[in-house]
C-alpha cells in the first residue's frame, strides 16, 4: 500500500480527512512517500500502525509523473484522421475515440463504433467492434479503463484493436473467426470491496448501482451475445487471474482456466522475459468481491474469463512511455495464445437436452434458398443482420426444442455397445449398438440369407457394418443402399433398417426383380457421428476427424470425382466449414470403406442408393457440373417411377432431377462417384421427409416414411427388370469394367491430367489410346487397377498393377 498527498502546500486541509490511496494491497507494511506528514496524521488517527520502518517507495511523486509527458493533441475534425494516436505516449478520451472513429471511416466493413451507455458524468461510453460478419464467429469482450488511473491498459487495448485490424488478413483464424468487441475506456471508478464511500474500493450502494457497469451487464448479459471470452485489462501488479475472487472455493473449471492462463504466460515470457504470475485472486492478489471477472463467469455464463494486470511492479502505476509498445506486444502475444487455446479446447457443455449446439447450423441448400437454424438468444442478431443486406426470410420453426422432444429420445451419456439390451422397432429412434444388434440377430435367425461384416473401421475405431442379403445365386445383380453418411439425419437409418427387416422376413412371397439381387447394406456409414448426435450435438454433420483447430469432413464431399471442383460452390477446403471436403480424395476410413467393399465384392452392381434428409427429392449425377449426365434420361426416368410408387403409397411428392438442378453444386459426392468411377449406372442420391420438420422428423412417422421409400426402391427394381437389355449390367471388378464407358461432357479441371476412368496420373495408364490417354478409353486396358484417387505417385509399368495404396 502507498500513501500520498495531493499537495504537499495542502497539509493543513488535509489533517482531518488524509487520503489513502492503496496500490497494492499485499499485505506489506505501509511504504510512505511524506513520511513525516503522514506519519503524524495517521498517529493520530491509529497509534498501533506500525510506521517506524516505512521507507520513501517514491520520492518525487511531481518528478515521477514527468516520465508520462503526456499530451493531449487536438481531437482530429475528420473521422478518417487518426494521426494524434500512437503507442509512444497516453492519451486522452477523446483522443482515442477520435481514433475508433477513424477506423471505423477507413474499414467500415469491418469495424463499427457503438456508444452502449452514459455515464455518470455525462460521457458517451464507446466500443469498437471488429468484426468480419461471419455469423458463427465467436464474440470476445477485451475492455480496459475500469480504473481511470491505469493507463496503460487503455493504451495497450487500444494497440491490440488497432494489430487486429490493420492486419485482419493476415491473422490466423484463432483470431479472424472472432468477434471482437474493444472498450477501451470503460468507467471511472473502483473496484467493489467496500461500504465505506470514503474507499478506494467502495463498491457502491447496490450492485450496478452506476451507469458505466450496468452498461456492460446490458451487453455481457442482456443482448443475446453468447460471448467466449472476457478479458479485462488493468495494472500494475503482472498477474493473470481468473474466478473466483470472492471465496476460497474454486471454480469448476479451474483446471482449464489454469491451463489457458498459463499458456498465455508462457507466452509473455517468450517474448520478453516478463513473469506474470497465474492463479486466482486470493492466490496472487487479494480477495475481492463483487468483480466483473466473478460476474462475468458466474452470471453472464462465459467460460473463459481473466482480468490481466499489466506493467509494472517497479513503476507501479507510472510506467514510463518507453514501456507503452513493448508491455503492448508481449500482451498481443498473450492474447494471441489465449485465442489458440480457446479454440483447440472447446468448452463441451454436457447438452443434456440435445438442443442444437451451433449458434447458426446449415440444415439445407437449394438454388436460390437455404434453412438455417438459429440458436434462440442470436435469432434477434441474426435476422437483423438478413434484414441490413436486404435477404428476405421467414421463419419456419419458431421452436426446434419441442420437435426434439418428438423424436422420443433419451439422451444416454454412454458408450451403447453392441450388449444393449434395447429392442429393435421402428416406434423412435436408435443408437449405434441396437442397429448393430439387430444386424447380427437378422444373421442369426436367417443364416442361409444374411451375414454381417465388418467393412472398415471410423476414425475413433467403431465398425462400420455391413448386411448383405442374398440367396447365394451367382448371377444375381448388386445393390448398395447405406445411410447416415451425414449422421444427424436419424430417418435414413431408421428408414433403412426398416427395408431390410422387411426384406428378409417378406423374402420369399418377393418378385424375381427383388430376389435376383445381392442387397448390401450398411445403415450407418458415419458411426462416430451418429453417436455424437446422440450424446452431444443433435445437429452434427461430418465425422469426427480433427483437422488442426477443426473436427469433422463432410464425407459427401470426401469421394474422387469432382472433388475440389467448383472451389468453394461444391465443397470447401476449410476444416471449419459444414462441407470441409477433406485434405484429399477418400482422406477418411468412412468413405476408403465404401470404396474398398464396392470394389472388392465381386459383384455386378446395378444399383446406388444413399438415404438422407430432408427435402423429399431423388437426385441423381451429376453434382459437381450443371451439365446432364450421359444417361440422364433413363436416370430421370427411372426416378420418376419411385417418386409417382411414393405418391401412390403416401400422397408424398418427391421431386426428381440431377444434384445441382435441384439443390446445388456438390463435388466429391458418393453418387457421383458410384455413377462415374464404380460404373453402378443407377445412382440416386434419396432425400427423405420432411420439409415441415427438417432433420427432426417426429418418430411417429418413421413407419409410414419407410413404407413409401421401400414402395419406391421395390419399383426401381421393377423398372430396372425391364429395361435390363438397354443398360446391360456393369461388371466392378475393383472397379474396372471391360464394357462399360462413361464419357463425361466435361471433365473436371483436376482429372484433365489423369486418367479418366481409374483417376490415376495418366503416366501409370497405359491404355491402348497412349500416350494421350484419351478420357474414352475402356477401363479395361488401363493396368493401375485398385487405383480410383487422384493421386500423383501412382508410376506402374505396364506389365504391373498400381500399387498405390490410395
Amino acid at each position: 500500500m502507498v500513501v500520498y498527498t495531493k499537495d504537499e502546500n495542502q497539509k493543513d486541509n488535509y489533517k482531518n480527512n488524509v487520503l489513502l490511496d492503496m496500490y497494492n494491497d499485499s499485505g506489506e507494511i505501509l511504504r510512505i512517500i511524506d513520511s513525516n506528514f503522514i506519519y503524524q496524521n495517521l498517529i493520530t488517527r491509529n497509534e498501533n500502525l506500525d510506521l517506524y520502518n516505512a521507507k520513501p517507495l517514491i520520492e518525487d511523486v511531481e518528478s515521477k509523473n514527468k516520465l508520462h509527458s503526456l499530451k493531449i493533441p487536438d481531437t482530429p475534425k475528420q473521422k478518417a484522421n487518426d494521426q494524434g494516436m500512437n503507442w509512444n505516449e497516453y492519451h486522452n478520451l477523446d483522443v482515442i475515440y477520435a481514433w475508433m472513429e477513424s477506423l471505423e471511416y477507413n474499414y467500415p466493413s469491418l469495424c463499427s463504433v457503438i456508444p452502449i451507455g452514459i455515464t455518470i458524468e455525462g460521457r458517451t461510453m464507446k466500443i469498437l467492434k471488429i468484426s468480419n460478419s461471419d455469423v458463427q464467429n465467436e464474440p470476445v469482450w477485451i475492455d480496459a479503463g475500469i480504473h481511470g488511473r491505469e493507463w496503460i491498459a487503455p493504451a495497450v487495448n487500444t494497440f491490440i484493436a488497432n494489430y487486429i485490424v490493420l492486419n485482419f488478413k493476415s491473422l490466423p483464424s484463432c483470431f479472424t473467426n472472432k468477434d471482437w468487441q474493444v472498450i477501451s475506456y470503460f468507467g471511472w471508478g473502483g473496484r467493489h470491496s467496500s461500504t465505506d464511500p470514503s474507499s478506494a474500493f467502495f463498491r457502491g450502494r447496490e450492485p450496478f448501482s452506476e451507469p458505466e457497469s450496468t452498461a456492460m451487464k446490458d451487453i455481457l448479459m442482456n443482448s443475446g451475445i453468447k460471448f467466449k471470452v472476457y478479458v479485462t485489462l488493468h495494472s500494475f501488479g503482472q498477474v493473470i487471474v481468473f474466478p473466483f475472487g470472492y471465496r476460497d472455493e474454486l471454480c469448476p473449471d479451474y483446471m482449464r482456466l489454469l491451463q489457458g492462463a498459463t499458456a498465455m504466460s508462457k507466452a509473455i515470457f517468450r517474448s520478453t522475459g516478463n513473469v506474470y504470475k497465474v492463479g486466482i485472486s486470493r492466490d496472487v492478489m487479494y480477495g475481492a468481491s463483487g468483480t466483473s471477472t466473478d460476474w462475468s463467469y458466474g452470471a453472464a455464463k462465459i467460460p473463459y474469463c481473466y482480468l490481466i494486470e499489466l506493467r509494472s511492479k517497479e513503476h507501479k502505476f507510472e510506467l514510463p512511455k518507453e514501456e507503452i509498445k513493448e508491455n503492448c506486444k508481449e500482451v498481443l502475444h498473450c492474447i494471441h495464445a489465449l485465442m489458440d487455446f480457446v479454440d483447440k479446447n472447446p468448452v463441451d457443455n454436457e447438452n443434456t437436452n440435445l438442443s442444437p449446439v451451433p449458434t447458426v447450423n446449415i440444415w439445407k441448400e437449394e438454388r436460390s434458398s437455404m434453412d438455417i437454424m438459429v440458436e434462440g438468444p442470436k435469432s434477434t442478431q441474426v435476422a437483423e443482420l438478413l434484414y441490413e443486406r436486404s435477404i428476405p426470410f421467414a421463419v419456419a420453426i419458431g421452436d426446434v426444442a419441442p420437435m426434439l422432444d418428438r423424436e422420443g429420445v433419451k439422451p444416454k451419456h454412454r458408450k451403447c455397445g453392441t450388449g444393449s439390451k434395447v429392442p429393435m422397432d421402428w416406434k423412435s429412434y436408435h443408437r449405434l449398438g441396437v442397429i448393430y444388434e439387430f444386424m447380427e440377430s437378422l444373421a442369426a435367425e436367417w443364416p442361409t440369407l444374411c451375414s454381417v461384416c465388418t467393412i472398415g473401421r471410423s476414425v475413433e475405431g467403431r465398425a462400420i457394418k455391413m448386411l448383405k442379403i442374398s440367396n447365394g445365386r451367382c448371377n444375381n445383380e448388386g445393390v448398395w443402399m447405406d445411410a447416415a453418411i451425414h449422421p444427424r439425419e436419424w430417418i435414413s437409418t431408421a428408414v433403412l433398417t426398416y427395408v431390410a427387416d422387411q426384406l428378409v422376413r417378406t423374402y420369399d412371397q418377393q418378385p424375381d426383380y427383388i430376389t435376383n439381387k445381392d442387397w448390401f447394406i450398411v445403415p450407418v456409414v458415419n458411426p462416430d457421428g451418429y453417436e455424437y448426435t446422440h450424446t452431444h450435438d443433435r445437429m452434427w454433420r461430418k465425422n469426427r476427424a480433427r483437422y488442426g483447430e477443426c473436427y469433422g469432413v463432410d464425407l459427401n464431399r470426401n469421394f474422387s470425382y469432382g472433388w475440389g471442383e467448383r472451389d468453394e460452390e461444391g465443397s470447401s477446403d476449410d476444416p471449419a466449414n459444414i462441407f470441409y471436403r477433406g485434405p484429399e480424395p477418400f482422406s477418411e476410413p468412412e468413405t476408403a470403406a465404401i470404396r474398398q467393399a464396392i470394389c472388392s465384392a465381386g459383384t455386378k452392381f446395378k444399383v446406388f442408393l444413399s438415404f438422407h434428409s430432408y427435402g423429399e427429392v431423388i437426385i441423381f449425377p451429376w453434382g459437381y457440373t450443371g451439365d446432364p449426365c450421359p444417361h440422364y434420361v433413363q436416370m430421370l426416368e427411372a426416378g420418376t417411377a419411385m417418386a409417382k410408387a411414393i405418391q401412390q403409397a403416401s400422397g408424398h411428392i418427391y421431386k426428381v432431377g440431377s444434384t445441382k438442378d435441384l439443390m446445388y453444386y456438390a463435388s466429391g459426392t458418393s453418387t457421383d462417384w458410384s455413377y462415374a468411377v464404380a460404373n453402378i449406372p443407377y445412382s440416386y442420391m434419396v432425400e427423405l421427409r420432411g420439409k415441415r420438420h427438417r432433420f427432426l422428423l417426429p418418430k411417429e412417422e418413421i413407419v409410414c416414411t419407410s413404407i413409401e421409400v421401400l414402395c419406391g426402391v421395390s419399383k426401381l427394381m421393377e423398372y430396372i427388370e425391364k429395361f435390363n437389355k438397354v443398360t446391360p449390367a456393369i461388371s466392378v471388378e475393383s472397379c474396372q469394367s471391360p464394357s462399360y464407358t462413361v464419357k463425361v461432357p466435361r471433365t473436371p479441371s483436376w482429372v484433365s491430367a489423369r486418367c479418366h476412368s481409374c483417376r490415376s496420373s495418366r503416366s501409370c495408364c497405359k491404355s491402348s489410346r497412349s500416350p494421350s490417354c484419351s478420357r474414352s478409353h475402356s477401363r479395361q486396358s488401363c493396368n493401375a487397377q485398385k487405383c480410383d484417387s487422384a493421386h500423383s505417385k501412382c508410376r506402374s509399368s505396364p506389365t504391373k498393377p498400381c500399387n498405390f495404396s490410395g
